[in-house]
């Protein structure tokens, strides 16, 4: 195939190759497009320009035009969407990563700043309202691992129908629930350090800078939200995951049972309307 027309967000131009959704005649379609042909000519991608970023300097995007480039369809015309999803959901698995990596290192500036510097007569750790704060990013941080580390368990072993479906259903609700929560836990980080964090020196600005775009990419959260309830909607068998994993921990935390119970209801409010 001959792709032409223009890309408006073009990211690591200089890769080798691209997966790129392209409108063929039986719709829009997945298609390879290298960027040196069989024959070691470079292939019609032309660089228009680099994209002025908030952050992520080191990773270059772009826009580019597309002429007369080659292309070899991946799948069949008209799946392009369900062949690019193959990808999406490990890039998504990435962004989940990726942010929790921002906010385990803005975790380990803050505690050594806690643990070195004197406020009132005390290190700023000992001091009480310091240690909650410190707590809490702990804890938010170990409850992510913890799921992380259950969702990479489930992509190895997506061979297995039930491992599938849990790597289906929850990676688009980790990219939800850890990219979003990024930005503000830098942010709280730079205020254990006061001024010294909102200076450059700290480094907590450039990951403050960096942690937006992990929920921007491969879907932005209201696109996450749609796909997580799209999946429950559309797999029954999903909704029968999500339950089994919840009654897991049922009665160990009353607000944790309140809100299982809200999204319960409002889960089978559709499906009635349905009749």
């Amino acid at each position: 195939y001959h792709l032409i027309g223009h890309k408006w967000f073009f990211s690591v131009p200089q890769s080798d190759a691209h997966l790129v959704l392209a409108q063929a005649p039986a719709g829009l379609s997945c298609f390879f497009v290298p960027r040196l042909l069989p024959d070691g000519q470079r292939n019609g991608v032309h660089l228009e320009r680099l994209k002025d970023k908030l952050g992520n300097r080191a990773n270059a995007s772009s826009e580019v035009e597309f002429f007369n480039a080659c292309g070899w369809l991946v799948g069949e015309e008209g799946d392009g969407v369900r062949q690019i999803l193959k990808m999406g959901g490990l890039t998504r698995f990435d962004c989940a990563l990726g942010s929790h990596a921002l906010m385990r290192r803005a975790y380990s500036v803050a505690l050594y700043h806690a643990l070195q510097r004197q406020a009132f007569g005390k290190n700023l750790v000992d001091q009480p309202m310091m240690r909650q704060v410190l707590g809490q990013m702990a804890l938010r941080l170990e409850g992510q691992t913890a799921f992380l580390f259950r969702l990479a368990r489930a992509w190895d072993r997506r061979d297995d129908v039930q491992e599938a479906l849990w790597a289906r259903l929850f990676t688009p609700a980790a990219k939800f629930a850890v990219c979003k929560s990024g930005i503000a836990f830098v942010a709280e980080a730079m205020e254990v350090l006061g001024g010294s964090g909102y200076c450059e020196e700290s480094e907590l600005p450039r990951l403050y800078r960096e942690m937006p775009v992990n929920s921007i990419w491969e879907g932005s959260g209201n696109i996450m939200c749609l796909d997580v309830m799209r999946v429950l909607m559309k797999q029954p068998a999903a909704l029968e995951l999500l339950a089994a994993e919840c009654a897991e921990v049922k009665g160990q935390n009353r607000h944790f049972d309140r809100t299982w119970r809200q999204l319960q209801q409002w889960l089978r409010r559709p499906l009635e309307e349905q009749g």
